[in-house]
């Protein structure tokens, strides 16, 4: 069973359990056998498809704590997401990079724009004490005080792709 299906069987068994389609679902699957931990946070979830809120990879190499290996750890590896995510709505680019922190920001480039709209996709890149990427979909609006997270819509198999997308970009080495 390769993570794709994973996920898939594990959201159809709680699409299964699932009355109403309330609130946010948090649902982690802890790092097993060949598998990072997923982390997920969904609505209206089905048989088949769920909204998208976040999704969260762990990656299983170790924090990184000099600067200089993190910088070259988070080019490697946000190289690695904008070629894996290559099927996205948008291309993706480095919007933002700090050593220091150990984190990177990868969105779209352009976003989507309807209008005064801006919708795009964020990775938020991680190899401190939790290494690891989250991918959400956002939009913004002149009337909105901050950006705010865009449920997207994904067939269970489009998600287990983002997620094994995720996975073998965190396994990009920087040496």
């Amino acid at each position: 069973m390769n993570l794709s299906k994973l996920i898939a069987t594990e959201l159809r068994r709680l699409g299964a359990e699932q009355a109403s389609p309330d609130g946010v679902r948090t649902i982690t699957l802890g790092a097993m056998d060949d598998f990072p931990a997923v982390c997920l946070e969904v609505t209206d979830l089905d048989r088949y498809s769920a909204a998208l809120h976040r999704i969260t990879v762990g990656a299983a190499f170790a924090p990184i704590t000099n600067a200089e290996a993190a910088q070259a750890q988070l080019s490697t590896i946000a190289q690695a997401l904008i070629d894996q995510l290559d099927y996205l709505e948008e291309p993706l680019a480095v919007v933002e990079s700090d050593a220091a922190e150990r984190v990177s920001q990868v969105r779209s480039n352009p976003p989507q724009r309807d209008e005064s709209e801006l919708s795009y996709w964020e990775v938020l890149l991680r190899v401190d004490s939790e290494p690891g990427a989250s991918l959400t979909r956002y939009r913004w609006t002149p009337e909105l005080p901050e950006r705010e997270v865009q449920p997207y819509p994904v067939a269970f198999a489009h998600l287990g792709r983002i997620a094994e997308s995720l996975a073998a970009a965190l396994q990009a080495d920087a040496s």
